[in-house]
């Protein structure tokens, strides 16, 4: 017999055991998550509020400012192309992605502007004083434009995204040369055609946006690599968002997003530049910088970041119609000041946005399990 041989170990597990394995592939499913683009869709839906809440836009707010704010679709976008990849493209499947974006995105949309079309209907009537069949009217050139209220044009042309899903499922598995070559192209296309007049042209839209949807999948599929070389995207990023603010605001002396039809020739869309370096900036602020807190608070507005965008456009229509009915009645004056400007943006802000939090939560009670298919969250 050898004594040298070790004796064969044959373990059992308790209850209390495999409880404890199960616990560990959980937390271990849990860690595939990255924590900073749950963090970074919180703040995306921030910087999108935001530029919806600018007071004397060109006349009183600064320029430099706007411009910063202004454009946040851009980083929404690129979040959702690192969700594609990261999440759904694991385990794709067509007919369920789309299925899943109807009930959780469309159908909200379509819930929403159903009683928006009702209060525009009433706005009509009452604050712009227009007849029955004008409201009307005027209602139904709302509803032909695709959306009704603005902000809501990101629906029909993401839903277009959405639709085109099974070629970027095959965008990502091509040669890494060959999908940073179509990237490109893209790029190219999207600083000369700009964003459509009145966010009304889809294929425009698709087309503008597609970039940072294919450099969220590219995120997500090389976040190693991206991770290990994300100093490198930061210098170039600060750079690109320094050099555009200033020249759009100093030099071109342009507000806000770039907006023509596709086939004009009007320059090239800093607006894009610097939009794709502030995705890089953000990634990085939500790695680095964000305090149990705030990544806290950040998570809570994710969760609920779609019902704060179908929402915050009717506390906007309820803060506008207020403002023009005290400017008519004289209880108040125009203002154009930098302090009144940046004053009143914040307060609009804040009343938009945490309006739309503590109204969406009472609706979550009200509505229950319904309210996921009635305002998004």
């Amino acid at each position: 017999m050898n004594i040298t041989q070790k004796p064969t170990l044959i373990v059992i597990k308790t209850p209390q055991q495999s409880s404890v394995v199960e616990s560990n592939q959980s937390k271990a499913k849990k860690s595939s998550r990255v924590i900073e683009f749950d963090y970074l869709r919180g703040l995306a839906i921030v910087l999108i509020v935001l530029g919806h809440s600018i007071t004397n836009t060109n006349d009183g707010f600064p320029v430099w400012l706007e411009n910063i704010i202004r454009g946040g679709t851009g980083v929404f976008v690129f979040i959702s192309g690192f969700f594609f990849h990261h999440i759904f493209a694991q385990r794709f499947d067509y007919k369920n992605f789309m299925s899943k974006k109807v009930q959780n995105v469309l159908v909200p949309f379509l819930s929403v502007s159903a009683f928006a079309i009702v209060v525009n209907f009433f706005v009509f009537l009452f604050v712009d004083r227009v007849t029955v069949m004008e409201a009307l009217s005027m209602c139904w050139e709302l509803i032909l434009q695709g959306f009704v209220l603005f902000p809501h044009w990101y629906i029909p042309f993401i839903m277009a995204t959405f639709l085109c899903s099974g070629l970027h499922f095959r965008y990502l598995k091509l040669p890494l040369l060959t999908q940073l070559t179509i990237l490109a192209l893209f790029s190219i296309t999207a600083v000369m055609i700009h964003r459509p007049d009145g966010n009304i042209n889809v294929l425009q839209s698709v087309v503008y946006f597609t970039p940072f949807y294919l450099v969220g999948m590219l995120y997500s599929q090389y976040l190693d690599w991206m991770k290990q070389h994300y100093r490198y995207f930061l210098i170039a990023a600060i750079i690109a968002v320094i050099t555009t603010v200033w020249l759009q605001s100093s030099v071109l002396f342009h507000a806000g997003g770039y907006h023509k039809a596709a086939f004009e020739w009007a320059g090239i869309d800093l607006q894009f530049i610097q939009k794709m370096g502030l995705c890089v900036l953000f990634v990085g602020f939500c790695y680095h910088l964000v305090w149990p807190a705030l990544g806290k608070h950040l998570i809570m507005l994710a969760s609920i970041s779609f019902a704060i965008f179908f929402l915050h456009p009717l506390l906007s229509m309820i803060w506008g119609n207020t403002k023009y009915l005290l400017l008519n009645a004289g209880y108040i004056e125009p203002n154009t000041t930098m302090a009144y400007s940046l004053i009143s943006s914040v307060c609009l802000f804040i009343f938009q946005f945490y309006g739309s939090v503590w109204l969406i939560g009472k609706l979550k009670r009200l509505f229950g399990s319904k309210s996921r298919l009635l305002i998004g969250a």
